[in-house]
């Protein structure tokens, strides 16, 4: 099975890692050809992702928009440049993302709109993706930063450590050691307009013609907010969580071929569990991995992208695929 990275355009070189070994490279959608990160470039050149780009029209009109957006939240910084509440309690909020940033988002949009173009099918389509892929560069340009800021936190713990182990004659003085070297606080990247994410990430993947079987995610909100929203519809459950030992460099896939078969059954997936769910008997080494599995029974993949994409978004049908994929499994992996 092609898993997919649900919804995000970027992920660090450890999440990749961690990914190939359990389920094979993963797909990775980008907004823009001319856009992708270098450290995407170098993933792919590993084979521990594939960048795929299914939309690459109005290009120039979006390079355009995108440069204004930046050029504008660069000139008014505010509370929204990258790592401005670093070490303040608003360590939550995402760059870029407040209100008044959203707004402005759909005002390039609008301002971007091909005014000439007649209002049918097709140009609904057009506006559908371009604003899609406006959000998902704005929001890469986001988790890049996250991740370059999360990279220096370790860093900085890395030496703070190394500091403490030097004071040899520290706890005769009582100095405590705990109260310095406290964990690095980390925010779920998709817990931030959730459903905007994943609907301009259904949109491009909407247009694949090749879409993935198997869609997997490193994000709790993602599918606490696809069970709320599309649960009933999608007839979307949780079938069973594992806890597995983070797989090293290397490894085979250790998830592939049981969810290939789960996802291939005639029969509902939540009737053959035993595979899934044994291969975390006698596991206790650290450090691991939370492993979750949830489907969609008798929904294809190419059905479920289409549900949560919006109703203009679409591809042409041909990524259908019912003789080889009946159920569509959600993956969700917590390290």
């Amino acid at each position: 099975m092609t898993p997919a990275y649900l919804p995000f355009t970027y992920l660090s070189e450890s999440t990749a890692r961690m990914l190939t070994a359990l389920v094979g490279p993963v797909v990775i959608y980008q907004p823009l050809k001319t856009n992708v990160p270098e450290s995407l470039g170098a993933l792919a050149s590993l084979d521990l992702v594939e960048i795929r780009i299914p939309i690459i029209r109005d290009d120039d009109r979006l390079r355009a928009a995108l440069a204004e957006f930046t050029d504008w939240a660069r000139m008014n910084p505010g509370k929204t440049t990258p790592g401005a509440g670093f070490f303040s309690q608003r360590q939550g909020d995402i760059p870029f993302f407040d209100e008044t940033a959203v707004n402005r988002i759909r005002s390039d949009i609008k301002r971007y709109r091909q005014t000439d173009h007649p209002a049918d099918h097709e140009a609904e389509k057009t506006e559908a993706e371009f604003s899609a892929r406006l959000f998902l560069a704005l929001a890469q340009e986001n988790d890049l930063a996250t991740d370059r800021l999360e990279d220096d936190l370790h860093r900085f713990k890395t030496l703070e450590k190394d500091f403490l182990d030097t004071l040899t004659d520290a706890d005769e003085v009582g100095f405590s050691r705990q109260a310095f070297g406290a964990e690095i606080w980390r925010d779920d990247p998709g817990a931030k307009l959730t459903m905007q994410r994943i609907r301009a990430w259904a949109t491009l993947a909407a247009a694949d013609d090749a879409l993935p079987e198997l869609l997997i995610t490193t994000s709790r909100a993602v599918i606490d907010t696809l069970l709320e929203i599309h649960g009933d519809v999608l007839c979307l459950e949780r079938l069973a969580d594992i806890r597995l030992p983070i797989p090293s460099a290397g490894t085979a896939m250790v998830l592939g071929r049981v969810l290939a078969d789960l996802a291939a059954r005639e029969s509902s997936p939540s009737a053959a569990l035993s595979p899934f769910v044994s291969m975390a008997a006698g596991m206790e080494s650290e450090p691991a991995a939370t492993v979750t599995l949830f489907a969609a029974a008798n929904r294809t993949p190419s059905s479920v992208v289409r549900r949560l994409a919006p109703a203009t978004a679409g591809g042409s049908g041909e990524n259908e695929k019912p003789e080889s994929v009946c159920h569509t499994l959600f993956v969700l992996v917590e390290s």
